[in-house]
């Protein structure tokens, strides 16, 4: 297949790239985003990008040096994110959902020279302590940073960067360990917007994308920044983050084109009865970030009459590389490789396993990582040569579609069994009351290992030995029985990731 990467011109800025090719008359007075109750034409975009990439240029911000916006998703993000890479220089989105004290150890890992961000997040995190760090931009101080921007009349011109140079840096979720800094190129997003958001979306100009997920995670950025760009298509800024106010959200804007988390579409179906979603402007769903419950999937789709176009993708890869097509869906897998990825299963010796066997996902593609910031062994760890571990074990049926069976610490064997705790989680989300479930392993020194559960209940549902009962007896009705859970516990949440992932290691902390 054709690299899309030799086909762009060795001199290539990404930023440039995406402003220009929607500079036409037919689509430069098209809304580009949407924005609570305003919206941005793209001649618009290109104006503010150009004065952004002007004012960061009035504060010593060269070509290389790194600029983290620790914003929502809001106009000033996306300005700052393009017109830093139109000078050169590398933007760092850092999620708002991670703790203070990752975004500390971001500020100082990434060696960030300025930090664009707003007067409640600057009080959070002060004192902040970097030596890099010579500006700290508000959007929303004594003089709002648009209204600095409008008087903006130096028009830098766009950094001559090369194609294969890095444009911007995303933080890893860093739920058993450290953030780790992947390093992108700008080829990259033009890579995962040809081959997942025109080929397999198919996504059109006349489409208003609203996603879950934030951009600075790469399933969000994606989604709302370059993929609707890449086609003159509408996003949706949005900082919404529950059921209600996402299905306000899309009651609003009336988006086309839904790309989810599974948390949250089982949060929507969970408030149907008080809170019911219209889907009628809904074409497409879409799920990635961790598996999707066959339970949701069936929910969904009885509910709503769509089905959920399931996919996986990583941070170092940049966006989906397994997914399920339109109409093509098969529910529990994450689909089959998108076109330009090369999709395996090995074993630990790396050699490919028959269909049918478990063994670990490794992937290769025009969109990986240049590397990890810094991290030599992890990266020489994850990368070998052209190809990605992934540390995700998977399956293949015979039709080529994966199926996602954990990560390759989430699996754990009783009487010398092996567990994956997803098969056991959907068969608890079958239960009408339950609304998230995690499974994890007890181990002590001095016993056998058990399967435990941790499970939070809908609004409206208590707990009691009846249901904890009935839970285990569902199990057990369809799996083994040492697969069922030895122990339920019942929580008014389970903890998260800043991606939005259940955030296992604090569980298992608890476990054990």
């Amino acid at each position: 297949m054709e690299s899309i990467s030799a086909q762009l011109p060795s001199i290539f800025n990404v930023a440039a790239h995406f402003l220009e090719i929607n500079l036409t008359d037919r689509r430069s007075e098209r809304v580009a985003f949407y924005y609570q109750e305003q919206s941005y034409t793209y001649a618009q975009v290109s104006l503010w990008v150009r004065r952004m990439a002007g004012f960061l240029h009035g504060l010593g911000l060269e070509r290389e040096n790194r600029i983290a916006i620790l914003l929502p998703d809001t106009p000033e993000f996306v300005f700052a994110f393009w017109g830093a890479i139109w000078l050169g220089a590398v933007p760092v989105p850092i999620n708002t959902a991670c703790t203070t004290d990752d975004i500390h150890y971001i500020l100082q890992d990434c060696r960030a020279k300025v930090l664009l961000t707003n007067q409640v997040w600057q009080t959070n995190l002060a004192p902040i302590e970097s030596p890099y760090l010579k500006h700290i931009i508000q959007t929303d101080g004594d003089i709002p940073l648009i209204s600095q921007l409008s008087q903006q009349e130096e028009f830098i011109p766009w950094e001559k960067t090369n194609r294969e140079e890095p444009a911007f840096w995303l933080y890893t979720s860093g739920s058993t360990g450290r953030p780790k800094g992947v390093i992108h190129l700008h080829q990259s997003m033009v890579v995962c917007a040809e081959r997942y958001g025109k080929d397999v979306l198919d996504l059109q100009e006349d489409d208003v994308i609203y996603s879950v997920a934030k951009m600075p995670f790469a399933y969000g950025l994606g989604n709302t920044l370059y993929m609707p760009m890449s086609v003159g298509a509408a996003a949706v800024l949005t900082d919404a983050a529950n059921a209600f106010d996402i299905i306000e959200d899309i009651q609003t804007h009336q988006p086309t084109v839904l790309f989810g988390i599974p948390g949250i579409y089982a949060g929507i179906l969970s408030v149907h009865e008080i809170a019911p979603l219209n889907s009628a402007s809904l074409r497409l769903c879409l799920s990635a970030a961790e598996q999707l419950p066959q339970t949701i999937w069936l929910k969904w789709r009885e509910r709503y009459g769509i089905e959920i176009c399931e996919g996986i993708g990583t941070t170092e890869l940049l966006h989906v590389f397994l997914s399920n097509r339109p109409h093509q869906c098969r529910s529990g897998t994450s689909g089959y490789p998108v076109a330009g990825y090369e999709v395996q299963i090995v074993d630990d010796q790396g050699v490919p396993t028959p269909d049918g066997e478990i063994g670990n996902l490794q992937v290769s593609g025009e969109s990986l990582m240049l590397g990890y910031w810094n991290r030599l062994t992890a990266t020489r760890k994850a990368l070998h040569g052209t190809t990605m571990r992934t540390g995700d074990k998977y399956v293949k049926d015979a039709d080529g579609y994966f199926r996602f069976m954990g990560r390759n610490d989430d699996f754990f064997k009783v009487n010398g069994m092996w567990v994956s705790p997803f098969e056991v989680e959907d068969i608890l989300l079958q239960h009408e009351t339950v609304l998230d479930a995690a499974v994890l392993p007890s181990e002590h020194d001095d016993a056998l290992t058990q399967v435990i559960a941790y499970v939070s209940l809908k609004s409206g549902c208590s707990p009691n030995k009846d249901l904890e009962n009935h839970l285990r007896q569902m199990v057990k009705s369809q799996l083994p029985h040492f697969k069922a859970p030895k122990t339920i516990h019942f929580l008014d949440t389970l903890p998260r990731t800043s991606t939005g992932k259940i955030h296992r290691q604090a569980l298992l902390k608890h476990a054990c």
